[in-house]
């Protein structure tokens, strides 16, 4: 228990302050402290008709070409399938020793494990049931006398969530890092490639998702959250119960969820306009900042008085810094 204690002490303190390209890399250096092994490979994907497709990989302790060489023989994987129909309960497999494994395994499959020193594997993959998207992490020994515990199993078995949920927390404080952004409690964040299909959400995500399409199932966004996605900047969704914002990020896309607010029923133009009227700027200022004329601004205030239904700058300014 102790054991168990201390790693998700370290772990979800590297989630804050591991540099994003480390992260994974010192967690496993952490947890083979603890529960010895020779490699592991970490691998996140979307689970669908055809199984599990991963979409990034680590590969820790082992040379790069073990991935490429895989995919040659994965239809043959056995372990991979056992893992799969298994969801959230971690594997242990004597894949070079275990008369009732080798009955099951191809010979180049057999050939890869002794080639990449898997004799021993530690495998567990979970997945999130509304999202479809999975974790999958295995823990490799070498040595064929040296097979892992039923103790160091469930070890590793209760660890799996936590590796999973301490990654995501690590990628979405390098985002907002890089966006010299801080991540609101209120707020859910997700990532997704340019087609949406989603690679990452924070755990709020999933709930601003149902709200606003109740029988939703990812991992593919919705087709209204698609157009928003190929529409032009600003990109902005907004729903009846929630809105969402994209903004590119390097080559993906990263999707801000909110709950809808009063103010959501103004346009780009008038939010920017009250936005700066509730800081204190006057008509000159804020003509200047926004490139339009001190008359346009009087004629934006007045319809945003009167869709907001209020009477007085404080109104407004109580109204836009709640929301």
């Amino acid at each position: 228990m102790k054991i168990f204690s201390d790693l998700l002490l370290e772990l979800y303190r590297l989630a804050q302050d591991a540099p994003a390209a480390e992260f994974q890399t010192r967690v496993l250096d952490a947890v083979r402290e603890k529960l010895a092994f020779d490699s592991a490979l970490w691998a996140t994907g979307v689970i669908g008709p055809e199984g599990a497709t991963p979409h990034a990989i680590f590969v820790y302790r082992q040379p790069l070409d073990m991935m490429e060489k895989w995919r040659h023989i994965k239809p043959r994987d056995t372990l991979i399938y056992e893992a799969f129909n298994n969801l959230g309960r971690t594997v242990n497999a004597a894949l070079g020793s275990d008369s009732s494994w080798q009955a099951r395994l191809s010979t180049d499959m057999m050939a890869h494990i002794r080639r990449y020193g898997m004799e021993h594997t530690l495998m567990t993959m979970i997945s999130t049931p509304i999202l479809r998207l999975y974790t999958a992490v295995s823990f490799y020994r070498a040595d064929p006398g040296q097979p892992f515990t039923e103790t160091q199993r469930l070890l590793k078995q209760n660890l799996t969530p936590h590796l999973a949920e301490a990654w995501n927390i690590n990628r979405f404080g390098f985002v907002n890092s890089a966006r010299n952004n801080e991540a609101q409690p209120s707020h859910g964040q997700a990532i997704c490639d340019s087609k949406g299909m989603l690679y990452n959400t924070d755990r709020n995500f999933t709930g601003f998702m149902l709200a606003e399409w109740p029988e939703w199932n990812g991992p593919q966004l919705p087709a209204e959250l698609l157009k928003t996605l190929s529409g032009n900047n600003p990109r902005r969704y907004a729903g009846r119960h929630t809105v969402i914002s994209v903004e590119t990020l390097n080559n993906l896309e990263l999707l801000n969820a909110r709950k809808t607010s009063a103010i959501d029923v103004l346009s780009t133009r008038e939010r920017d306009v009250a936005s700066l009227f509730a800081k204190g700027a006057d008509y000159r200022a804020i003509a200047d900042a926004l490139h339009i004329a001190p008359v346009t601004v009087r004629n934006h205030l007045q319809h945003i008085y009167i869709k907001l239904s209020v009477t007085s700058k404080i109104e407004l300014a109580r109204l836009v810094n709640n929301n």
